[in-house]
């Protein structure tokens, strides 16, 4: 029998070879998932298939020595013409994440062109996959000592693998659980793939309106990510004491992904439960304004941000969570109430990083046997800016004087925190490390390029990609990856997002910038990947096929992806 010992890889594999989906029974979206997923990922083959061909990645290195290295005549023809294996080519990709307690299944969904032809595709695979009948269905099981099934009939096939174990994974667990959770056993991924195929009605995740919008929405890519389903039951270890609650019910991220000439686009939006939506209605409106980003350098910075919040809106979030009792009781160990903050914040909050260096100098260490070992010492320096503004100047030097007592007063003298140059103004306070950067911030009075469009949102940043591949060529003494630095330093460009609450809500966008603006990003994603693979070391290559062709050997082989046309 097959040993599926990475379970991650095989399913990667799935997605990536399959690359399409059901779209032909369901309800309103035609998608068959169950309204209480945890994640579901939805992609639009016949959108990205427009944008780059098969055909096209046919051309790159890295699929031709795919194709040289094929051992045997299955695999060149499905690389060669994926039709092959019965799969409808003109549907789309989805993946979706249910899960109980600490167990939960996975799953991957596609359309059927030609099912005869994709149970031959699996038989041939390898010898030991065997399809058999359940009802009016097909089926195969999949791997040894972790099962997984693949379910078909005429028109639809479902890969069902179990993931259980999520607990461990879980943010605030660090990974500490008490014993194993039992995984799903085969009857169970069995039957779980078969009532995929009887969803309907509100059962079904687009009986949700939110989700039906979401999918109407027409993009390449579209996610829904919902945090109660996903986590709940399995916070330990810290959050386990905290309302991390509040934040979970309810708590719907539902957005889109698009690749357009020279960028890629990411839109979201964020539902929650009463508790938080409340919170978040409260504290709506909240804008950064052209005073606040006046004060940023102007110039070509590494990365920037802005943010406008008040200061009463961080404390209820506190309170929200249920640790505002900690919260005030360290304040209260330095000599600060929670009234001092709203007092001394007024809720502006903005920096920029404009350069990193790193520089080197002769040291040495002594051996225990008194032995002097020369080495050169890297120093790394920052120069960056941050700055709040002010709402009263006493309560906030109260709050300066707290921390360079009780705080700063405590590091060791070599603590960057000790070098850093900090001013207070009636209007700005401000840190720095250099006084320059401190004097500027404070005369204001600039418009920095980069930062137009961060006034009218609650957060907006920006990140200077092109800059920080750049940076690190000229910090960088590995010379063997200094190609694909330069090679990233000439495709990516910049970062540019927004976030606002607005009615209960939040809404976000990103907006990835490339280098060369006329081409679509999806089209220039696959000559960059062939690009950064011709240009590694061989031998990181040569060492990262090999642990693939090791994990492989263990892993049923999935069927291949059907091929992309362009659209006329």
């Amino acid at each position: 029998m097959i040993k599926m010992k990475n379970k991650g890889f095989f399913i990667l594999g799935i997605c990536i070879t399959l690359f399409i989906t059901a779209c032909n029974k369901g309800g309103k979206t035609g998608l068959l998932i169950p309204n209480d997923a945890g994640l579901a990922i939805h992609i639009d083959l016949a959108a990205l298939s427009s944008k780059v061909s098969w055909a096209e990645l046919q051309q790159t290195s890295w699929f031709t020595e795919a194709f040289n290295k094929a051992k045997d005549s299955l695999a060149k023809q499905l690389l060669q013409n994926p039709e092959l294996s019965g799969i409808d080519p003109k549907g789309s990709l989805v993946f979706f994440l249910k899960r109980s307690g600490a167990n939960g299944y996975v799953a991957v969904e596609g359309s059927l062109k030609d099912a005869a032809k994709f149970s031959k595709i699996l038989e041939q695979s390898n010898h030991d996959i065997k399809i058999a009948k359940d009802g009016d269905l097909s089926f195969a099981e999949l791997g040894d000592d972790e099962k997984s099934v693949i379910y078909f009939n005429n028109k639809l096939f479902v890969f069902i693998a179990d993931a259980s174990d999520l607990q461990k994974k879980a943010p605030g667990s660090f990974g500490y659980t008490l014993g194993n959770t039992a995984k799903y056993g085969i009857d169970s991924l069995k039957i779980f793939a078969k009532n995929t195929f009887g969803l309907k009605g509100d059962k079904l995740l687009d009986s949700d309106k939110r989700f039906e919008a979401l999918i109407a929405d027409k993009a390449d890519m579209h996610y829904w990510v919902n945090s109660g389903a996903l986590y709940s039951g399995m916070l330990t270890g810290v959050l386990s004491m905290m309302k991390f609650s509040a934040l979970l019910d309810g708590n719907i991220g539902a957005g889109k992904v698009n690749f357009d000439n020279g960028k890629i686009t990411i839109e979201g939006k964020n539902y929650y439960g009463k508790e938080l939506a409340d919170f978040v209605k409260k504290y709506s409106g909240s804008k950064i304004n052209s005073e606040t980003i006046s004060h940023l350098p102007e110039g070509d910075v590494l990365g920037a941000f802005a943010m406008n919040f008040p200061t009463q809106g961080v404390l209820d979030f506190i309170k929200l969570l249920g640790v505002d009792g900690f919260a005030n009781a360290g304040l209260a160990k330095i000599g600060i109430n929670p009234s001092d903050l709203t007092k001394a914040l007024k809720g502006d909050y903005t920096a920029a990083l404009s350069n990193v260096t790193i520089t080197s100098a002769p040291d040495a260490i002594t051996l225990n046997n008194g032995e002097r070992v020369p080495y050169n010492k890297e120093k790394t320096s920052f120069d960056f800016v941050f700055g709040t503004s002010v709402g009263d100047q006493p309560a906030f030097q109260k709050l300066i004087d707290a921390f360079n007592k009780e705080v700063k007063g405590q590091l060791p003298p070599s603590d960057s925190s000790n070098k850093t140059i900090q001013k207070l103004s009636d209007k700005w306070f401000v840190v720095s490390n250099a006084p320059s950067g401190v004097d500027a911030f404070l005369s204001g009075g600039k418009r920095p390029d980069y930062a137009q469009s961060f006034p009218g949102h609650t957060l907006a940043g920006y990140v200077n990609l092109q800059k920080i591949f750049r940076t690190a060529i000229a910090n960088s003494k590995d010379t063997a990856y200094r190609k694909n630095l330069e090679i990233s330093s000439g495709f990516w460009k910049t970062v540019n997002f927004f976030s606002d609450l607005k009615g209960g809500e939040t809404t976000s966008k990103a907006v990835i910038e490339l280098a060369n603006p006329n081409e679509n990003a999806l089209k220039q994603l696959n000559k960059y990947a062939d690009e950064m693979y011709q240009a590694a070391p061989k031998k990181q290559l040569i060492d990262e096929e090999a642990a693939i062709v090791d994990t492989a050997t263990a892993v049923p082989a999935p069927p291949p992806a059907a091929p992309m046309h362009h659209k006329h």
